[in-house]
């Protein structure tokens, strides 16, 4: 591996480990804004400088674009069918607790969130590992679902379906995403599908743990 390639993954690591230690302690002082300010810390600390320094530099003109090939149309179902799949488990149960309030937050904490990770795990492995293209698919991977091993550790927040779903949900979503990105260069449709699955995820959470009133 080179320099670049070897940050990243230092970079990676350094996050899920300093995560181990922040999430019990901020959740602790206070669960609500706790978790706020580790996502705040998440996207200033890792997404940002990863999209500035990996994904942007080795972008080959593909990242952000809408463009498929005839043979990928089958894409564009999938991720609907993903979404689908999405608010049918996690979604649809909890309809009779969700809030206004908590959907104005998801909304907005999604349309940070989606495109931040798309940006800092797909487009920053893709553009520092795309001459090891294996090698980053699954370094990628497993280190996107690592980071959120340490949320289990938050006090006070309940997630739907426990630390099994958080984690679990994180893997299987992360390796379709990781997938459809690498084979198609772009992060355009897996970040919508990203944005609409954190929308319904965070809508729950946020509902769930009285983030936001009615």
């Amino acid at each position: 591996m080179n320099g670049r390639q070897i940050a990243l993954l230092v970079h990676a690591a350094l996050l899920i480990g300093a995560l181990f230690f922040i999430v019990p302690r901020l959740t602790a002082w206070d669960a609500r804004a706790g978790y706020l300010f580790t996502l705040g810390f998440y996207w200033l600390a890792f997404c940002l400088p990863v999209i500035g320094l990996h994904a942007l530099p080795g972008n080959d003109g593909r990242l952000f674009s809408e463009k498929l090939p005839w043979r990928d149309w089958w894409i564009l179902p999938l991720l609907l069918a993903q979404a689908g799949l999405v608010a049918l488990i996690s979604f649809m149960p909890n309809t009779t607790m969700l809030s206004h309030g908590a959907l104005w937050l998801a909304i907005l904490i999604a349309a940070i969130n989606a495109p931040l990770e798309e940006l800092a795990w797909r487009g920053g492995f893709i553009g520092t590992f795309h001459d090891r293209p294996r090698l980053g698919f699954w370094l990628g991977w497993g280190l996107f679902t690592a980071w959120h091993i340490p949320l289990v550790l938050s006090v006070g927040i309940v997630f739907d379906g426990g630390a099994a779903a958080l984690i679990g949900g994180a893997a299987a979503l992360g390796l379709m995403w990781n997938w459809i990105a690498w084979r198609t260069g772009s992060v355009f449709y897996v970040g919508l599908a990203h944005f609409i699955t954190n929308l319904f995820t965070f809508w729950v959470l946020f509902a769930r743990n009285g983030f936001a009133g009615a």
